[in-house]
């Protein structure tokens, strides 16, 4: 079982927010405080996400339905949007499985669903993405053609890393972690490592993962992801631009679409 409770074991700033909080968010969107969409709109995000399904192989019988899962929504328009694109294409949108460790989040969402036909209406469910006690409750939704997030994986990389005895008890603990602990014993992982290799076991070879972050490197020199995971592209995206002094010189700022494939 990993180790990091609320202790932290890294730097935080006084004053930065606790974006690995649930607690955090449930106060933005029990208040309204949030606007819904961090980043951008995420188009191309959505994009990405409907050219990999609109290109699977065609078969001599109709290929079933897609999966896809979203990670930390909150209360984003961006599943609404997939979901609008599964409905033009004939697909369930209950193919699709929306997940956030906020309860409000998931409140929030599941109340706007139940207004739905069941067959379009998406799934939410409350999960850690850090713990694999929560993520292993959505195998049977799997396995996922896509997994996307917008900035969620920038919120999981401010938590603590995890580590992982190596007596870490199984039914805790990710197939392909306890793989990784067995051939090395205790390990530390950092939060974004753990969420690729928890990711792992709900996909196939051939599915991918979709982001959009702010950083350039979010996925850079993490060895056990890439044994799972391949970087098939980093697209830079120019960043809305908020108001400003027309006399007044603001650099280009730049988001990353990040697309990775399951090996």
């Amino acid at each position: 079982m990993a180790t990091a409770g609320n202790g932290r074991t890294h730097t935080k700033q006084t004053g930065t927010p606790d974006y690995d909080d649930p607690v955090f968010w449930d106060n933005k969107f029990s208040s309204g405080r949030d606007v819904g969409e961090w980043l951008n709109p995420g188009e191309p995000l959505i994009d990405a996400v409907m050219s990999h399904l609109d290109r699977r192989p065609a078969l001599d019988e109709p290929a079933p339905s897609p999966r896809a899962l979203h990670l930390g929504p909150g209360i984003s328009k961006l599943g609404s949007k997939l979901c609008a694109e599964f409905t033009k294409r004939g697909w369930p949108g209950s193919q699709i499985l929306n997940v956030d460790f906020s309860f409000e989040a998931v409140r929030i969402g599941r109340e706007t669903e139940a207004t739905k036909e069941q067959s379009q209406a998406m799934h939410w469910m409350q999960v850690d993405l850090r713990s694999w006690e929560d993520v292993s409750r959505t195998i049977p939704y799997g396995p996922f053609d896509v997994v996307f997030d917008k900035s969620t994986s920038d919120a999981i990389a401010t938590a603590a890393p995890l580590t992982f005895p190596s007596a870490s008890e199984a039914s805790n603990t990710c197939p392909t972690i306890r793989q990784v602990v067995e051939e090395s014993g205790e390990i530390t992982l950092s939060p974004v490592e753990v969420l690729a290799l928890h990711l792992a076991p709900l996909t196939q070879k051939g599915a991918i993962w979709a982001t959009i972050s702010y950083s350039t490197m979010r996925y850079d020199n993490l060895p056990y992801l890439a044994r799972y995971w391949h970087l098939n592209s980093r697209t830079p995206l120019r960043a809305p631009k908020g108001e400003t002094s027309s006399f007044a010189h603001t650099p280009d700022v730049f988001h990353w679409l990040y697309i990775l494939e399951r090996k």
